[in-house]
């Protein structure tokens, strides 16, 4: 009888073993491990950059109903593809105010960047001295370059010495960071956006092949000064925030969704009417003029960019992997 009982027994053990081989093997066969490698090891680990003590934030995305980035994330995923043997150049044009002449925003994107898809650049953007522009090293990777005039608006960069310096850069993004200067005088919404179209269209017709995103203005404030003949010698009257610039960033997003191409609207993220300023100068990132940021400030801007590509990167890679799933 014992005898019996340990047979059945065993016999049971090895049916229930052939049954879970089976089981996974069903499991094994019905996943793609080729799709779960996309979705897993493509897919990169994100976080939260925002300051906590930043108050009624937004979510940190980019505004791009049309997926007018995937295009760019294609090529990136090509690079950390190991099934793909060539792995491409990528590279990014930014163009912009102050803010990016401060050749420190551009930098920290390009920095945390570089660190998951590789450098493709010799040396790199040091300091408000250096041109923007770098050279390639020949190998696959990130090349990101930063075209700053102080004191820009569209309007400037519709200059063809501009236009003509991106299109030879061969961009697949071009980044596009204005609005501040147009917020800082008597602000004409139609005007802006005539300028905007007009620069958009050249952009399209010397780089039809780039991606474009828009950026909106951080925010800051107006800051009056007593008149004296030495700049030094001028004292500061009023501070006051400036309101102007969330119109600014309105026309910004409204040109954006108009054109299906991308937005990431930095204004309302960071606090919107209400907060952004209070947050900036709260967090010590302004310079004096509470218009320009120290290089903490800059380098978070481009830090939460960063939080906010990478974010759309990984969506671009899930929808992948559901797409090839449905075929």
């Amino acid at each position: 009888m014992k005898s019996t009982f340990f047979t059945s027994k065993i016999k049971f053990i090895v049916l229930l073993h052939i049954f879970f081989i089976i089981c996974t093997g069903f499991l094994f066969s019905h996943s793609n491990p080729d799709n779960d490698d996309d979705n897993t090891s493509l897919r990169i680990a994100n976080e939260t950059i925002m300051p906590p003590f930043f108050t009624g934030t937004q979510i940190n995305i980019i505004q791009d109903s049309t997926h007018s980035l995937f295009p760019f994330f294609e090529k990136l995923m090509m690079i950390r593809d190991i099934k793909n043997i060539e792995k491409p150049v990528v590279r990014i044009v930014h163009i912009g105010d102050s803010h990016v002449r401060s050749h420190r925003f551009t930098p920290a994107l390009n920095f945390r960047l570089t660190e998951i898809f590789g450098n493709a650049a010799t040396g790199f953007i040091d300091g408000y001295k250096s041109s923007g522009i770098v050279e390639e090293n020949g190998l696959p990777g990130i090349v990101s370059h930063c075209i700053g005039i102080n004191g820009a608006t569209s309007k400037n960069f519709l200059d063809d010495k501009y236009i003509n310096e991106v299109r030879k850069l061969n961009p697949d993004l071009i980044i596009i960071s204005l609005g501040t200067n147009e917020s800082l005088g008597r602000y004409d919404s139609l005007y802006h956006y005539n300028m905007m179209e007009n620069l958009f269209s050249l952009l399209k017709e010397e780089c039809p092949n780039s991606t474009i995103l828009y950026t909106t203005p951080p925010g800051a404030f107006k800051t009056k000064y007593s008149r004296a003949r030495r700049r030094r010698n001028r004292k500061i009257i009023s501070v006051t925030e400036n309101n102007t610039t969330k119109n600014v960033a309105s026309t910004i997003m409204q040109f954006a969704a108009d054109h299906n191409v991308a937005c990431w609207d930095l204004f309302n993220i960071a606090g919107g009417d209400k907060y952004a300023c209070k947050n900036w100068l709260d967090g010590n990132y302004y310079q004096n003029d509470k218009l320009h940021f120290i290089v903490d400030g800059y380098e978070l801007h481009g830090n939460l960019l960063y939080e906010a590509l990478i974010t759309s990167y990984n969506e671009y890679i899930l929808s992948r992997y559901e797409h090839e799933l449905a075929e």
